[in-house]
C-alpha cells in the first residue's frame, strides 16, 4: 500500500512546544511543513477553511491532528466534542498530545474521541522518538479518504 502524503495540524497555544514538534519531525525526516495553530478555536478555522484558512493550497485539510489538552479559549476536550460533531471531521485521526499525566484527562480524551494520547517526553530525544512513533504508525493505518475539503469520499 502507497503511503499517503503525510499533512500534519499540530494544535497548541504553547509557542515554544510547537517548535520542538516542528523540530522533531524534521530531525526524524519528515520533509513535507507541518503546520500549527494556537489553539482549538483556530483549529476548527482551520479544519473548516475559512478565515485565513480559506486557501487549501496553503493550508491544506490535515490527515493527522496532534492536539493538547491545557489551552486558552477553546480547550482540547471542548475541541474534541466540537470536530467529534461533524461527521466529515470525525475521521481524522486525533493523537492528544499534552503534558497531562492526569488519569482524568485520559480517559475524558477517549471518551470524547481521541485516537490515542501521549504525554509529552521531557527531553528533545525522547521527543523524536514520540514523534517517529506516531508518524510512522498514523501514515500507515487506513482511514477513510477525504478530498481536499475535508469531505468524505464516496466508495467506489
Amino acid at each position: 500500500m502507497a503511503l499517503r502524503k503525510p499533512v500534519i495540524l499540530i494544535v497548541d497555544d504553547d509557542a515554544n512546544d510547537r517548535s520542538l514538534i516542528e523540530a522533531a519531525f524534521s530531525q526524524i525526516g519528515v520533509s513535507e511543513p507541518v503546520n500549527c495553530v494556537g489553539g482549538g478555536a483556530e483549529a476548527v478555522e482551520y479544519l473548516k477553511g475559512v478565515g485565513k484558512y480559506a486557501d487549501r493550497n496553503r493550508f491544506p485539510f490535515p490527515h493527522l491532528l496532534l492536539l493538547d489538552l491545557k489551552m486558552a479559549r477553546m480547550n482540547g476536550f471542548e475541541f474534541l466534542h466540537c470536530i467529534r460533531s461533524y461527521p466529515n471531521l470525525m475521521v481524522i485521526p486525533t493523537v492528544v498530545f499534552t503534558s497531562s499525566e492526569d488519569l482524568n484527562d485520559l480517559r475524558k480524551a477517549y471518551l470524547l474521541g481521541a485516537n490515542s494520547y501521549f504525554v509529552k517526553a521531557k527531553t528533545f530525544e525522547e521527543l523524536c522518538e514520540q514523534i517517529k512513533s506516531i508518524y510512522s504508525y498514523w501514515m500507515h493505518v487506513r482511514v477513510p479518504p477525504v478530498d481536499g475539503e475535508g469531505r468524505l469520499m464516496e466508495a467506489a
